[in-house]
């Protein structure tokens, strides 16, 4: 399992063409580095970023196994 996040908050502001860029504290809590895919969705009035699993993780959650992330 993952380790816990510290919850944080931040303010980001939307560019002339739709464009939000997540802040260096934000990307780097969560690993984030270019080229990483971001899910997206809507839930009530809120907008929900989540880091999209890799190939292996997303077909491990199809067989319902979480992938071992423990290092050893």
């Amino acid at each position: 399992m993952g380790k816990a996040l510290k919850p944080m908050a931040e303010t980001v502001v939307i560019g002339g063409k739709g464009e939000v860029v997540l802040p260096r504290k934000v990307r780097t809590e969560l690993g984030l580095a270019p080229g990483d895919e971001l899910e997206l969705r809507l839930e009530d009035d809120r907008i929900v970023l989540r880091k999209k699993a890799g190939r292996f993780a997303s077909y491990l959650a199809r067989l319902g196994r979480a992938p071992d992330t423990s290092g050893t």
